[in-house]
């Protein structure tokens, strides 16, 4: 009896060490935290311990516990590995299978290597469906253009785009997280489910973070540039900045802060001034193309705390000066900070900069996309 009760003892020790190690849940409140499948499957993997009833059983159940931890560490340590082998050749059921692998390992990770899993998973998609076909390949158009109206598609139209793009076009035909979209300049490209993306990882990071990865995933489903045009209208467009702008004073300590201000910056200057295609007020800066767009900006001048808001307020100020008044404020040299020659139609621009005082869109996007998946990347990872 005294060596029964020793090993039970002994199991029970390593039991509450086993939960002694778990690492803390980097939420504030784990009871808000919403349920997924990795959590339900690793929940009972103690159970046996708790249940066994003689030391046999128990030490059966250690040993059971110890492969099955081992097997997941081994596995977990792999991962970036594993999601690195997934390329243009590759099959839809081994993305199924490095979704497991991650579900698996997500509940025991660290956020610094959730993190990394999902940078590689975001660049995983990217190889995926990279069909190294020709955007200048009229085959290849017609049969993206027809899926993208939800057509149909001859034997013969199939035939002539390359195996890949077969193959890539079965999986949007069976709802396989797989989709076409226009990208502009009459080009087509497939695109997955930013949503799907952010749902699996999620749950396993701070709040700020989850926000931030949730957020990317709905702006970012869509194209945001078409033919030098923004994609989104003007009210979308303040509904952004001004969301960015909240975030930053919530979470002014976010671990994507300067992500986050790279995309406040973009979207600010944007509201302003617009891009080649897209325009929401004149060339002279007297009056907004669209009288909703002039309520929508007046509305934005009156937040309280915000950048936006002075912004506004500077441009409403400017739209009501003379000539005469903007060029005694804002004189224009005859050549800009970069020895370019300041064109007749380049003053107002050039002015109205100056009285906003924001940064350039060159100078705001930097080195960094924000514009197309549920992170940031450096442009040289692209």
């Amino acid at each position: 009896m005294q060596m029964n009760r020793r090993t039970l003892i002994i199991g029970a020790s390593l039991l509450l060490g086993l939960t002694a190690c778990q690492p803390p849940s980097d939420k504030t409140d784990s009871s808000d935290a919403p349920s997924t499948s990795a959590q339900t499957e690793a929940a009972p993997s103690t159970q046996p311990l708790t249940e066994a009833k003689t030391p046999k059983a128990l030490t059966k159940a250690l040993v059971t516990l110890s492969e099955k931890t081992l097997k997941e560490q081994l596995i977990c340590s792999k991962l970036d590995d594993t999601i690195n082998t997934i390329d243009n050749k590759s099959k839809i059921e081994d993305i199924h299978a490095v979704q497991r692998q991650i579900e698996a390992c997500l509940p025991v990770a660290d956020n610094a290597e959730i993190l990394q899993w999902l940078e590689a998973y975001q660049a995983m998609y990217g190889r995926f469906l990279n069909t190294d076909s020709s955007m200048d390949d009229e085959a290849f158009y017609s049969v993206m253009d027809n899926i993208d109206q939800d057509g149909k598609l001859t034997v013969a139209q199939l035939k002539l785009v390359n195996p890949r793009v077969r193959y890539l076009i079965s999986l949007v035909r069976s709802k396989a997280d797989v989709s076409v979209r226009y990208i502009g300049e009459g080009h087509f490209a497939f695109h997955h489910d930013l949503s799907a993306m952010a749902d699996m990882f999620t749950p396993y990071l701070p709040d700020d973070q989850s926000e931030f990865i949730q957020r990317m995933a709905q702006d970012n489903q869509e194209i945001f540039w078409f033919d030098a045009a923004i994609g989104i209208s003007l009210e979308e467009l303040v509904e952004r900045a001004v969301f960015w702008e909240d975030f930053i004073g919530r979470y002014p300590d976010s671990r994507f802060y300067d992500d986050v201000k790279a995309l406040l910056d973009t979207y600010r200057y944007l509201l302003f001034f617009g891009s080649e295609n897209t325009q929401w007020i004149d060339d002279e800066a007297r009056k907004f193309y669209l009288l909703k767009d002039e309520r929508l900006m007046t509305q934005l001048a009156e937040r309280t705390d915000s950048q936006l808001a002075e912004d506004v307020q500077k441009l409403l100020v400017f739209m009501a000066q003379s000539d005469s008044e903007r060029h005694q404020l804002y004189p224009v040299p005859d050549k800009d900070e970069n020895g370019h020659k300041i064109n007749e139609w380049e003053v107002t621009h050039y002015q109205l900069s100056q009285a906003l005082d924001i940064s350039s869109l060159h100078d705001t996007v930097r080195d960094r996309n924000c514009l197309h998946g549920v992170i940031c990347v450096d442009k040289d990872k692209q």
